[in-house]
């Protein structure tokens, strides 16, 4: 069976990260057929012109192009690819990201020995430019590099993949969102540290009865510059990632309940909204006087992170919970 796959490159203002991501996807090897679709996300620093200038010369003879979304925010960039994309499988690549050269080879070999497969996930290595931080390896999973644990346990459990270089099958979430399921998530928006979308997009998979796998053998450079490998942006970057907590509460107490109530849910999200306040003060409490420790104020940023995200979110997360009754069944 032929495999063939849409590179998706989303940028945003990156036109001076994006030449060694472009470079890396020219110069695959024993690869099967492959696009490349540049989502230019309301850039303003002339990424697009970069760009086309450069694909012109090191890629004259494949196929590739540039696609303006104006509207800022990773969905929007990401489902600007997915519409325009050619092939059944979506390969999502950040402008930081380096392929090895032989990334497409292997992609290709682990979906076409695995049926059942919906979305791929692959190992990112961390590219320091910048003096790595000692705390780095502790922490490293949420900077999208290093091995992921995706065994679903027979599919009770969700699962998700980190979105860079990730590897969807096109067809599922297209027609998905053709017939007008909107993502809850926006993903990153300019400097904007929201998170979620990828693990929300892994969860709809699942949810559409595809499997969310990993493999080491689909290796890429994660390209981290030293403004990225300070403590105050980790601190950021995690306030970012747990913001979602409330809105990815829609999808954890659907796939975990058989029986669906409305207010079933509406209950469980103000016991958890309750859980977040009363661990945000206790730990308040406990920690006051010792802001200074790093453990406490990656500890602290996480918990007020969450119970803001809680506070604030519930009725969207509500009309999302219905959203998904009516995609899914009750």
């Amino acid at each position: 069976m032929s495999f063939s796959i849409s590179i998706v490159v989303c940028t945003h203002n990156g036109a001076n990260r994006i030449s060694n991501c472009l470079s890396s996807l020219v110069s695959q090897e024993n690869s099967p057929e492959y696009e490349i679709l540049v989502v230019d996300n309301a850039s303003t620093d002339g990424t697009g012109e970069l760009v086309k200038t450069q694909l012109n010369s090191s890629f004259p003879l494949g196929g590739w192009s540039v696609i303006k979304e104006e509207k800022p925010g990773l969905l929007y960039a990401r489902l600007a690819g997915l519409q325009a994309a050619r092939y059944d499988w979506v390969l999502f690549c950040d402008d930081d990201n380096v392929l090895f050269s032989d990334f497409l080879f292997q992609c290709q070999q682990v979906l076409s020995r695995n049926s059942g497969i919906g979305v791929l996930g692959s190992l990112g290595i961390p590219e320091f430019l910048g003096t790595k931080p000692g705390w780095f390896e502790r922490y490293s999973s949420s900077y999208a590099v290093g091995p992921q644990q995706v065994e679903n346990s027979g599919g009770k459990r969700l699962v998700h993949v980190y979105g860079a270089c990730s590897t969807y099958l096109r067809n599922p979430l297209l027609d998905l969102f053709q017939k007008g399921f909107n993502p809850v998530l926006s993903g990153r928006k300019g400097k904007q540290m929201s998170a979620g979308d990828d693990v929300e997009w892994c969860w709809l998979m699942q949810l559409m009865g595809h499997k969310v796998a990993f493999s080491e053998k689909l290796r890429f450079y994660h390209q981290i510059p030293a403004s990225r490998l300070t403590w105050d942006y980790y601190l950021t970057l995690k306030r970012g990632i747990s913001g979602s907590v409330g809105l990815l509460s829609a999808y954890t107490f659907y796939f975990s309940s058989s029986f669906r109530p409305l207010i079933g849910f509406i209950f469980k999200y103000f016991s958890s909204t309750s859980k977040s306040v009363l661990l945000y003060i206790k730990y308040s409490i406990l920690w006051m006087g010792k802001p200074s420790i790093p453990e406490n104020q990656l500890s602290f940023a996480i918990l007020e992170s969450q119970m803001r995200a809680f506070l604030s979110q519930g009725k969207v997360a509500t009309t999302h919970f219905r959203q998904l009754k009516k995609h899914f069944g009750s």
